[in-house]
């Protein structure tokens, strides 16, 4: 009876990983920004969910951090093949493309504000 309770309790724990696999989870991800002709430098992730939405959490070299949140025009598939989706929300609209080679993913972005005064990209993995 206690292998069988530990069982249950374990079990969760071996398979939290699994939840993240794929494409969806969070990526690590570095780029820049421009805004107003001055160009700042980022760290942070991008999480995706669901195949079908996510958010950018950066945080740039002068301190500031932002979160967006944003839904893809299409959901993304479980593939091997490189996938481009766009993404929106009421601030802008932005581009990824998510690919897998021998078991890693990466990301490349980029994104801008809906007046345009504001421009960035970047690139990660998971």
């Amino acid at each position: 009876m206690k292998n069988i309770l530990l069982t249950y309790c374990a079990l969760p724990l071996f398979l939290a990983p699994l939840a993240e696999a794929g494409i969806n989870g969070a990526y690590k991800v570095r780029g820049s920004e421009t805004q107003d002709g001055q160009k700042f430098t980022f760290t942070g992730s991008i999480t995706v969910s669901n195949y079908k939405a996510g958010k950018y959490a950066l945080k740039f070299d002068d301190g500031e951090g932002v979160i967006y949140k944003f839904s893809f025009s299409k959901p993304l598939q479980e593939t091997t093949t490189p996938q481009t989706v766009n993404a929106f929300n009421s601030q802008g609209t932005s581009t990824a493309t998510f690919s897998q080679k021998s078991g890693k993913f990466s990301v490349k972005f980029s994104y801008k504000s809906k007046d345009g005064s504001v421009r960035g990209a970047g690139t990660g993995s998971k």
